[in-house]
């Protein structure tokens, strides 16, 4: 191919668009219309991408400037000549004429535009790979600032993936498009501000306030051609700064209130230390209480559960109530279940017809929470209610009946009148949980 390219440009006809530079002489500006293509014959070339040298071109019958002409675009780099260059330059309305008589300059274009494309995709993938992998957010955006591409980051602070806002205008982005607006015209205008903080969008409703820079990208005309936004999560750091204002702005009235705190505990705390010893006795009693009943109601009914005589079961039962007082206590019925956890018996001094309603119902969909090596669980249900169409919410614990082999056999239940008990024992489902109903 080389070699044809130079039986080319050395044809008596392709003569007549010979143009020699001298060194330090500009072909052609990036950002220019110009539309005219060069084929090296001597010397060399240096590409320039702003300010910036990225390559050199040496080798005869090497071509520049094909690229305005195949797109139909501005220069993409500014050429200039390193020394003494001679080339054939082919003015844009001549090209297609000679690429037609000359197919070879065809193929030499698409191999180097090929080789630029192979080039141009493993850099933009390294670019794209190190860019995932950093922990702020990058965008880039054309000149109309409209999304072109956003890493990783940029995803995870926007809530957004870059398909579902690539050609999104930025401003989209974020809570003030005005002052976003006014950041980049204050970047462009060269004035000092270097970053801003701004409040974006995301679509979970919350804010999120970032720390935004912004870099612009102009061509050899210093035309803008595009923008790199570099965004960081600044929301925890405001966070912070809110609460050192609301710390620093009550910190002298919480001193003194603590002072004044402090002073009352002093002349209150030994009515408080009664009043707390008070309900420790009034839980101590209950636990106590519930301990003696559950051995005794246990004792009682063992023998006849094993022998089936439910009646003599419920007439325990209701003697519990009608003798010893269980109301005193919060406790406002029994249950008996057997080892399927099916209610066999029940019993309720106040409501006689929602126990004898619950006897052949299961608990089985029901969870016993406690220690597994424990005799007794606590168990929170909701029951049937005329006047609650969702159900009345109930408290109870539940005690293992065992048969001399230790198998389980039954359950003792003891269902709880809970506002009873937090109005007298201060005692609450939470605090229930942690009692120990068990004898030492």
């Amino acid at each position: 191919m080389k070699d044809k390219m130079l039986d080319i440009i050395s044809q008596p006809d392709m003569q007549q668009y010979t143009k020699t530079f001298a060194s330090g002489v500009t072909l052609f500006l990036e950002g220019d219309h110009s539309q005219d293509m060069y084929i090296l014959v001597s010397g060399k070339l240096e590409i320039y991408k702003g300010d910036k040298k990225i390559a050199e071109l040496e080798d005869p019958g090497s071509t520049a400037g094909e690229l305005s002409y195949l797109f139909r675009s501005k220069r993409t780099a500014t050429i200039k000549a390193l020394n003494d260059v001679e080339t054939i330059m082919i003015p844009a309305d001549q090209i297609k004429n000679v690429l037609r008589k000359y197919p070879s300059i065809a193929d030499e274009m698409t191999l180097r535009l090929a080789k630029r494309l192979e080039e141009t995709t493993k850099i933009m993938h390294g670019l794209g790979e190190f860019n995932d992998r950093l922990p702020d957010a990058i965008i880039m955006a054309d000149k109309d600032r409209n999304i072109l591409s956003w890493n990783h980051a940029a995803e995870s602070l926007h809530g957004r993936t870059w398909q579902q806002m690539k050609g999104y205008p930025l401003a989209d982005l974020y809570q003030d498009s005005q002052a976003y607006e006014q950041f980049v015209s204050d970047v462009q205008a060269g004035n000092s501000l270097q970053e801003k903080e701004m409040v974006v969008k995301h679509p979970d409703g919350n804010k999120r306030f970032v720390s935004t820079s912004t870099t612009v990208l102009y061509d050899g005309h210093h035309n803008v051609e595009g923008f790199i936004f570099l965004s960081r999560d600044v929301t925890n750091i405001k966070d912070l700064e809110k609460k050192y204002k609301r710390i620093k702005r009550w910190l002298i009235p919480s001193i003194a209130l603590f002072c004044v705190t402090i002073i009352s505990l002093f002349f209150t705390l030994p009515y408080f230390s009664r009043g707390s010893r008070i309900l420790d006795y009034k839980k101590g009693t209950f636990e106590t209480r519930i301990i003696q009943d559950s051995q005794n109601i246990t004792n009682a009914v063992t023998a006849h559960l094993a022998s089936g005589n439910l009646e003599e079961v419920n007439g325990i039962m209701q003697a519990f109530f009608e003798n010893e007082s269980p109301g005193h206590f919060g406790i406002t019925g029994l249950a008996i279940l057997d080892s399927n956890k099916k209610v066999i018996s029940a019993y309720s001094a106040k409501m006689r017809d929602m126990a004898a309603a619950i006897i052949g119902s299961s608990y089985s969909g029901i969870k016993f929470k406690g220690d597994e090596t424990a005799t007794h669980k606590i168990l929170t249900l909701f029951r049937a209610d005329k006047k609650n169409r969702m159900g009345t919410k109930g408290v109870e614990i539940a005690y293992e009946i065992r048969q001399q082999n230790g198998e389980i056999t039954n359950w003792l239940i003891f269902q709880l009148e809970m506002e009873h008990l937090d109005r007298e024992y201060g005692i609450d489902t939470k605090i229930l949980s942690g009692i120990d109903f068990q004898k030492d």
